[in-house]
């Protein structure tokens, strides 16, 4: 991996990978962020602007009505990439976004090299949970909030990793983590992987997940199915064997540090303290997993 880098990140229309509304990247040199690109896109696919979406991000239809389609956006996004490596926050799903939309507009893949700092923070912080609010504060580093300031945030995340094991090139980060690139062609992709690669046929296979609230996108019974038919065990309660709490959190960025926890949370949190492994996620993320 190169010097220099730059960190995105995207918001979507509704659920479906595709509808890219909007895209900010942040270019790092010399371990500061050297410049800026973002832009409003209109999302290609079917499906509008889905009111759960626009609740999070606070974008509409109005607000790109006078954006560019996904083509003329992807060109300025690789302009200003400009052949260096990405990093994203959870960089499985940003990059899913890219392959998407260029399948949806019939535009062919780009070719792109990315890491992760969703699996670099697994490696580097012990947490309760990995989202961006949780990883940032660990970092100590300033949480953005619009899609420009997420792609900031990702990227002081990775240069906050990078001084606390000591290394001053992104390419030791991940020898010390024992982390691989992800790597994306025109016809290809391998995700960013931990060393040896994960046998797993899903992000929650093989886990027990707790489902805690009220989802606002399907009913429990049904996330409970999508749970078995991804290879996990939906569990009762919180106990010492639970990997994921998933929180029915209507609005994911009310679910930041120092909000009020649940009963569930609070005993997520005390198995933490006495070293137990357990990962506490919003329904965004959920989703984004049952997808991934």
């Amino acid at each position: 991996m190169s010097a220099e880098w730059v960190a995105i990140d995207f918001e979507n229309a509704n659920w479906s990978r595709e509808s890219a509304c909007s895209v900010g990247m942040s270019l790092v040199r010399d371990g500061r962020i050297a410049d800026r690109f973002s832009t409003y896109v209109k999302p290609p696919g079917v499906g509008g602007f889905h009111p759960f979406n626009t609740s999070i991000h606070g974008i509409t239809a109005n607000t790109v009505a006078n954006a560019p389609e996904w083509p003329q956006a992807l060109a300025r996004m690789l302009e200003f990439a400009d052949g260096r490596p990405l990093v994203a926050h959870n960089a499985g799903f940003d990059m899913s976004v890219i392959r998407n939309a260029c399948t949806a507009t019939r535009v062919p893949w780009p070719e792109l090299r990315y890491a992760c700092t969703l699996m670099i923070a697994r490696r580097t912080w012990q947490l309760l949970a990995y989202r961006l609010p949780h990883v940032a504060e660990a970092a100590g580093v300033a949480l953005g909030s619009d899609t420009q300031g997420h792609a900031d945030t990702a990227a002081e995340i990775l240069l906050a990793a990078m001084r606390l094991h000591g290394v001053d090139e992104v390419d030791d980060l991940l020898d010390t983590l024992r982390i691989r690139l992800g790597h994306q062609t025109a016809h290809t992709w391998t995700g960013a992987q931990r060393v040896p690669p994960s046998t797993r046929r899903g992000l929650f296979y093989g886990l027990n997940v707790c489902l805690t609230g009220q989802l606002t996108t399907m009913p429990r019974i049904e996330a409970q199915y999508r749970l078995a038919e991804a290879g996990a065990q939906a569990v009762p309660g919180v106990t010492s064997k639970t990997d994921v709490l998933v929180v029915g959190t209507p609005e994911p960025d009310l679910f930041v540090p120092g909000r009020v926890e649940s009963g569930e949370q609070r005993v997520a949190r005390d198995l933490l303290d006495r070293g137990h492994r357990i990962e506490v996620i919003g329904e965004v993320d959920f989703l984004r997993r049952l997808c991934g």
